[in-house]
């Protein structure tokens, strides 16, 4: 196989539904062009309400599958998604330190989609500290970090920024952190690669998949496919972001936001709901409110960011989040605010003029209309 035809080999549980799993990750992995391998690790029986019975294979049969693969297709990538067993993560740990594949996604499926434990602490932590090192990129929602380094899930940027930094301290090459909830509406994803520590937030429609079955899986796979196209790892992040947007707009009721619960991979309509440029400046738009607004909540600022005007801008949010520009903004600052009045002993006016109030007074006025109590009120009472 070439650049353009990868191979990439999955090693997760089966979904009987086909939402999400390894058969959700031969359709994405098929969809973008590139060739699906598996190896199964455990077989479920489930369906829209949630997993019922769990069956794991052996490590023996785990290794069978993946070794008669690699010798044979040499993958140029591996994700790895569900693992069951301490026995399970030391197979896969071995066959990586063996053969070496040029990309390795970790997709640690700690928590279900349904807040259901699916990794025993102790195979939590056999991950954490046999395969993270071997890692390319770890790819991880908020809840699953959570388990795995401690504490809750983050209400800001500080937070979601320590909470990587924690993950990479066992070894990966860059962790993405998927899913914080700083911005009504929205949802902060957080990149960092080690080798410049730099962080890299990306912004998305936060309704897109909240009721959408298997996205963390495939979105994962699509890295992997990415990856093994030569992109870097940001690129690689970006693209796979771009593609499940429009997977999942395709699949759900854009009108009512309700999901289907199921990606409709197949789906014959080469028509986006939301088109790629509508959607790709809410998110630039997004990403420069993580950048700025500790400077500014000016919406002509951000419009010229963008190089579009703010009646366009205001056009845009309004089409993908219902929402004005001054809205996106107010919301993200409002909730770093609280994060800050909450998360650290700086004083009312520290914290004023951390987020470019020129006054106290200023800044309480502006938090008195968000949250109608004030800011030392909000303290007291939370």
């Amino acid at each position: 196989m070439n650049k353009n035809n990868p191979t990439i080999l999955s090693i997760t549980g089966s979904d009987s539904m086909g939402g999400s799993g390894i058969q959700a990750d031969i359709k994405t992995i098929t969809a973008l062009g590139a060739y699906a391998a598996t190896a199964i690790t455990t077989v479920t029986a489930q369906n829209r309400e949630g997993i019922q019975q769990l069956h794991d294979l052996s490590a023996d049969v785990l290794e069978q599958q993946i070794q008669v693969v690699i010798n044979d297709l040499r993958p140029d990538a591996i994700k790895v998604g569900m693992l069951r067993s301490s026995e399970q993560v030391e197979v896969v740990e071995r066959i990586l330190k063996t053969h070496q594949p040029n990309y390795v996604v970790i997709d640690p499926v700690v928590i279900s989609s349904r807040g259901n434990r699916l990794m025993e602490r102790e195979v939590a932590e056999a991950m954490l500290g046999r395969l993270f090192k071997l890692s390319t990129v770890v790819v991880i929602k908020q809840d699953s970090a959570s388990h795995l380094v401690g504490g809750t899930p983050a209400r800001s940027n500080e937070d979601m920024e320590q909470t990587v930094r924690a993950l990479l301290e066992w070894g990966p090459h860059a962790v993405l952190l998927q899913g914080g909830a700083i911005a009504t509406e929205s949802l902060t994803d957080l990149l960092i690669e080690s080798s410049t520590g730099e962080p890299h937030f990306f912004t998305r429609p936060g309704f897109i998949d909240r009721n959408t079955h298997g996205v963390g899986g495939a979105f994962s796979s699509a890295v992997a496919v990415f990856l093994s196209k030569g992109l870097r790892t940001e690129e690689a992040v970006e693209r796979a972001q771009e593609y499940m947007n429009q997977l999942i707009l395709r699949s759900i009721d854009s009108h009512s936001r309700r999901g289907t619960q199921l990606l409709n991979h197949a789906d014959p309509n080469p028509q986006p709901i939301i088109s790629p440029r509508l959607l790709e400046l809410y998110n630039h738009f997004m990403n420069e409110i993580a950048m700025n607004h500790h400077r500014t909540a000016d919406v002509s600022f951000y419009a010229s960011q963008l190089n579009v005007s703010p009646r366009y801008l205001a056009q845009v949010t309004h089409r993908v989040a219902g929402r004005t520009p001054k809205q996106l903004i107010d919301d993200y600052i409002i909730n770093e605010i609280e994060a800050q009045l909450l998360g650290t002993s700086k004083n009312i006016q520290e914290i004023a003029f951390d987020f470019g109030f020129s006054s106290q007074a200023q800044f309480n006025k502006f938090f008195r209309k968000m949250r109608s109590c004030t800011p030392t009120d909000f303290r007291i009472q939370r």
